[in-house]
């Protein structure tokens, strides 16, 4: 398994708009084996955001890159408007999830609405 990392400079009157692009996403990337994708903001305001995503292997994320589905996906005025750093490649050496504490404090359907 990997976890893939990469910053992102989401200008603020885009930062909706990114969240609901991810959201939209997600059926299209789960079909090509993402297992997880986060978007991360430091708490204070200051400091970059963080893209985080959880691929079962390198050869999965490399297929996913490949495939015209994604470049389909990355050609939207939102994701073009975001600017991306490179992404880093992690090979998960170990750790844990608590899958029923995430499901208990993820956001509802309501807030994502909110997002779009």
């Amino acid at each position: 398994m990997i976890v893939c990392l990469r910053t992102v400079v989401v200008p603020v009157e885009w930062r909706t708009r990114y969240l609901a692009w991810i959201e939209a996403g997600r059926a299209i990337r789960e079909a090509h084996g993402i297992l997880a994708e986060l978007v991360v903001e430091p708490s204070d305001g200051r400091g970059q955001t963080v893209v985080i995503t959880v691929w079962p292997s390198h050869e999965v994320f490399d297929a996913w890159i490949a495939t015209p589905e994604r470049d389909a996906l990355t050609d939207f005025e939102v994701h073009r408007a975001v600017e991306y750093r490179p992404i880093i490649r992690y090979d998960l050496a170990g750790g844990y999830v608590n899958v029923p504490g995430l499901v208990a404090v993820l956001p509802t359907d309501e807030t994502r609405q909110e997002w779009s």
